[in-house]
């Protein structure tokens, strides 16, 4: 695949104009890759980003690697724990061999950023000695600052591509080109009012970030194999879950909120929402006057709201801050899904498939199927034995275990 580069640094930032920007592709540095192969084959360096992976493709298509044989761990990173695991393909479906999880201090992450790269270097040496996971990793990434676009292409030649998307990404990437790495992937020819036209999903993420977390990685003694959007991998997890015509709306409900929308497998949209576990744990530590880390105990020894016998009064607060935060986030989804529907005319979103920190407390679920109005599952990985979660709720698996294959087909 033609990769999407990243202009150098103008003297003059009005010089990022689409002909200065794209005259001398030579000069551009390597990207963030979107398709198939889903890792860099090249050694990923800190002026190089490692590939972003096609999200998934119908399950008629789906095969094991053939490139790759090698075991590769996917590492999940977050604001309060790290996830590794190790999966791989059976028949069309991502089974997930083992998983281990360590929590983390408060202040390592935010929003999805490393803050303290030799802090959490150390923790990640200690997790993985701890459990012998394969040091090649293929990591996730969920930013406010990654985005995501659709751009309708006149049909072009694969030469052409990149020159013209650099022009595009002028006016439809909201950052500095010379502070962003990006790539692409075509799906095909589409028919839209204009004509023709080839669509490309291109996705762009500040250049600093990854390059801090490569660095971190580094420390840690590890080997990136790959960078890939944390949804993507979720997508990939959980694309058997629902198995409905039409368009079918993610969310991971990690320390921030992705939400997307794919079809037949491929995400076309995408979406940060605030109301997140960082959110909620800020909420409860400065409703209850406690540290973060005292907060991240309390929810997670949290029963659940609705039982026949009605939550203690001791908990009555915790369980009105999570309803409160079922309500918002269920409103995001719900606008996410009316704004897809409108947008693309590609069919109205009525289902969906959830995951993550927040998902795996006991009925809020239920409580933002109930605020969004949609049809809400949450989705979990399949794992080869018990033994292989190692005690670890299979909802907080589907990043890692997605990132340990990297691809469900070519």
């Amino acid at each position: 695949m033609p990769r999407l580069r990243r202009p150098s640094r103008p003297s003059d930032p009005s010089a990022l104009s689409p002909p200065s920007g794209v005259s001398d592709p030579s000069a551009l540095s390597p990207p963030l890759a979107l398709s198939p192969p889903l890792a860099l084959l090249d050694p990923p360096r800190p002026s190089r980003v490692s590939r972003l992976s096609r999200p998934s493709l119908p399950s008629g298509h789906l095969r094991a690697p053939s490139r790759r044989t090698r075991t590769v761990t996917g590492l999940e990173l977050g604001a309060t724990q790290a996830i590794a695991a190790e999966a791989h393909l059976q028949d069309g479906q991502i089974l997930t061999d083992r998983v281990a999880a360590r929590a983390l201090p408060h202040g390592l992450m935010s929003e999805g950023l490393v803050v303290e790269p030799d802090r959490l270097a150390s923790e990640l040496r200690a997790l993985f000695e701890e459990h012998g996971f394969a040091k090649r990793v293929r990591v996730g990434l969920a930013t406010p600052r990654t985005v995501l676009r659709v751009i309708d292409l006149p049909p072009l030649e694969e030469r052409d591509i990149e020159t013209a998307l650099l022009m595009q990404a002028q006016e439809r990437i909201p950052m500095p080109l010379d502070r962003a790495v990006m790539d692409f992937h075509t799906i095909g020819l589409v028919d839209t009012p204009e004509g023709r036209r080839l669509r490309v999903i291109v996705v762009a993420t500040e250049k600093e970030g990854v390059e801090r977390l490569l660095h971190t990685l580094k420390l840690a003694g590890l080997k990136a194999e790959g960078i890939d959007l944390s949804i993507f991998a979720v997508i990939r997890a959980l694309a058997g879950v629902r198995q409905t015509p039409g368009p079918v709306l993610y969310a991971q409900l990690g320390d921030l909120v992705t939400i997307a929308i794919a079809e037949s497998g491929m995400c076309r949209f995408t979406r940060q929402a605030p109301q997140g576990l960082a959110v909620v744990l800020g909420r409860l530590a400065e409703m209850r006057a406690i540290p973060i880390d005292e907060a991240r105990g309390v929810l997670q020894a949290i029963g659940r709201p609705r039982t026949e016998a009605g939550p203690s009064d001791g908990d009555q607060d915790v369980f009105a801050l999570l309803a409160r935060a079922a309500v918002e986030l269920g409103s995001e989804l719900r606008a996410a899904a009316e704004f897809y529907s409108t947008q693309f005319g590609s069919g109205v979103v009525t289902a969906g498939v959830v995951t993550g920190a927040l998902a795996s407390l006991p009925g809020f679920v239920e409580s933002l199927a109930d605020a969004s109005g949609l049809e809400l599952v949450c989705g979990e990985v399949t794992a080869v034995s018990t033994e292989a979660l190692g005690g670890i709720d299979p909802r907080l698996a589907p990043v890692a275990s997605g990132l340990a294959v990297g691809k469900l087909g070519s």
